[in-house]
């Protein structure tokens, strides 16, 4: 059952149910499109004296009912803003957590590890990550599988990744920096072929940054 729509449907109810008619709870089960079960359930939440479907109820029960469905959602909705609020500064933590962890690792040149762990960190965090954050992590990342030697595939995927970071920050410059940089190192026709996907999604990036100028 969905509440805005039950609610919506409610509203309608109101304006056409004139005021000393009553309805059983069935028949207006009907018009609201939920089945009668539910409906009498909800009543029952605000009236436990209703025994079953077949008992009466005024518009102004329906008033009141569609009162307390608003005062569930709005509960609802700040449980789930709660709830977000928590899940963002848990996935935060694990960033600040991370991060030196994949400087350690780099810094003792152990680049699989440190790539799996960019990549374990982007799966935890990327809904709140910056652009600015993933337009880094994933460029390094792009780096780490050319230096371990990953599938060109896997690297040409996060340089793409990054270009479209660096197009949602406007950083035109920042996306040719990143083509001249990595060019040289896609040789063969396997890795050009994966490059050159990149180098397409840059220059479209440009192109649409060009014009919005």
């Amino acid at each position: 059952m969905d509440m805005h729509e039950l609610i919506r449907q409610m509203e309608r109810a109101e304006r056409i149910w004139p005021d000393d008619r009553p309805w059983a709870v069935q028949i207006l089960a009907g018009y609201l499109h939920v089945s009668p079960a539910e409906l009498l359930s909800l009543f029952r939440q605000i009236n436990p004296t209703l025994e079953t479907e077949r008992d009466q109820v005024l518009p102004e029960d329906l008033r009141l009912l569609r009162a307390h469905c608003e005062r569930i959602l709005e509960k609802h909705s700040s449980e789930n803003l709660e709830d977000k609020r928590k899940e963002q500064a848990k996935a935060r933590k694990t960033i600040q957590t991370l991060l030196p962890k994949i400087s350690e690792l780099m810094a003792s040149k152990d680049n699989v590890r440190a790539l799996n762990t960019y990549i374990y960190m982007l799966g935890e965090t990327g809904e709140v990550a910056t652009p600015e954050e993933k337009a880094q992590w994933y460029e390094e990342m792009g780096r780490l599988s050319l230096k371990v030697k990953r599938h060109p595939n896997e690297a040409a995927r996060y340089f793409r990744s990054a270009v479209n970071a660096l197009s949602l920050l406007e950083d035109a410059e920042g996306i040719q920096d990143l083509l001249e940089t990595y060019d040289e190192d896609f040789k063969g026709d396997e890795a050009r072929k994966s490059w050159e996907l990149v180098v397409a999604t840059g220059k479209e990036s440009l192109a649409k940054l060009t014009y919005s100028m």
